[in-house]
């Protein structure tokens, strides 16, 4: 029977953590054709918080790219600079609205969407580098010759 619980516990686990990926992932794509399509709330958000349209832009290519990098299998380097990248975005559009003394009501998303890309990331599986298995491979090799 404890063993059932915990097939059951490790799905629910599994299935949570697609929770902050689809987050991240839905607002990343939405917020991207937003950007690039100028929809009116953008164009209401950046002329209230004074960013120039082009801005808008450059996020949505920017985000775009980054969903392709995320999207694509494997563990590359230009995965783990989308997310930091995606961090940024939605801490300085945090940032921009507490700046421009808005409340939580404008703000709290974006925060929660930060929040969102840095469980995503630390729940990706772990690979490993090649400089880490040059390092092990290293550190096998003494470990051997120690008397």
């Amino acid at each position: 029977m404890r063993n059932a619980s915990t097939t059951r516990r490790s799905r629910a686990l599994r299935l949570a953590r697609w929770v902050p990926v689809t987050a991240v992932l839905s607002e990343t794509a939405v917020g991207a054709y937003w950007d690039l399509a100028r929809i009116p709330y953008v164009r209401v958000t950046f002329d209230h918080l004074g960013y120039p349209m082009y801005f808008a832009t450059i996020l949505g290519v920017a985000k775009t790219a980054a969903l392709a990098s995320i999207l694509t299998p494997g563990h590359s380097p230009a995965k783990e600079w989308a997310y930091a990248g995606l961090v940024f975005v939605y801490g300085g559009a945090a940032a921009s609205h507490l700046a421009a003394g808005d409340g939580p009501d404008r703000w709290a998303m974006p925060v929660l969407f930060a929040a969102s890309t840095f469980a995503a990331r630390a729940w990706l599986p772990q690979a490993i580098s090649r400089g880490s298995a040059v390092r092990m491979t290293y550190a096998d090799e003494h470990l051997r010759y120690v008397p």
